[in-house]
């Protein structure tokens, strides 16, 4: 009778090291790690879009951090990385994020009417202008220097036509003056324009645009209205904040990609001397 030899193992069996792909741990990290993302992302961006980036970085960081050692869990080298990587993305979108994100339009409105738009993002104004003539600086921190290239923060008064300097200021235009050329709506060459529209500035940690305008009532005998916002002064602010969301969504796609390739980085590297996967076992010799 003829015998048919067994299959061999090495033939139909995949490559060990792809066989680590299919373990549900790392499927089960790899969903963790999405969703660390997700998490920490939602819990950021409203608190900057608030104004609040203090709290916003502080989230950033302790969220971050245990989410990351929850979705590493499973390996000392997974936990270091998620570790690192989720805090990343919220610090990134903290820093980053200078235009308020989400709220409401206020329409088209008269600039004295601005204090009744408290939580608007973008606003349009029936007649207004940048005073440029009362421009002030104030030098960028080191750190917001180093990395976006900004030299100095400037502010303006947002004035309507008939305005005189005796009057408060309803709303500040800040820009950004950097040794790289334009750099988009956060420049002062937007401020010649007859844009008559703006979106919500969110004053970071390392933007002292708040000193510029305190050097701007000092120096020019202003008065400023409580609470006066500042704005970038832009073209079409839909737009603007539009690609501003699309910025938070590449940062959401950079932080679970990096995780994802990690992982089967890890899964595929992983050291030689560890203990093999159980595979199919050699038939057994009959014994006589």
């Amino acid at each position: 009778m003829a015998v048919t030899p067994a299959p061999d193992a090495s033939t139909t069996a995949p490559p060990r090291r792809l066989r680590r792909l299919s373990r549900a741990p790392l499927w089960r990290s790899a969903a963790r790690g999405i969703a660390a993302v997700l998490v920490v992302t939602a819990i950021v961006v409203p608190l900057v879009s608030l104004g609040w980036t203090m709290p916003a970085i502080f989230a950033a960081i302790t969220v971050g951090l245990n989410l990351g050692l929850w979705a590493g869990r499973d390996s000392g080298l997974a936990s270091l990385a998620g570790g690192m990587m989720m805090p990343a993305v919220g610090l990134a979108i903290a820093l980053w994020s200078d235009v308020q994100l989400f709220g409401p339009a206020s329409g088209t409105i008269a600039l004295g009417d601005i204090r009744h738009h408290a939580y608007a993002a973008r606003m349009r104004f029936t007649d207004a202008r940048v005073a440029t003539e009362f421009t002030t600086s104030a030098d960028a921190y080191r750190l917001h220097a180093g990395s976006a290239g900004i030299r100095a923060w400037l502010v303006a008064p947002i004035v309507p036509t008939n305005w005189t300097p005796g009057e408060p200021v309803r709303a500040w235009a800040v820009a950004g003056a950097s040794g790289y050329g334009p750099l988009d709506f956060r420049t002062p060459r937007n401020w010649e324009q007859n844009y008559r529209a703006a979106v919500r500035y969110v004053s970071t940690a390392f933007s002292p645009a708040h000193t510029a305008v305190a050097r701007a009532l000092a120096r020019y005998d202003l008065t400023a209205a409580p609470d006066a916002p500042l704005l970038y002064w832009v073209e079409e602010p839909r737009t603007v904040i539009s690609d501003e969301r699309t910025f938070v969504a590449w940062v959401m796609f950079a932080g679970a990609a990096t995780w994802l390739c990690f992982l089967v980085g890890e899964a595929l590297l992983a050291c030689a001397s560890a203990p093999g996967e159980p595979g199919p076992r050699a038939p057994r010799a009959r014994q006589a």
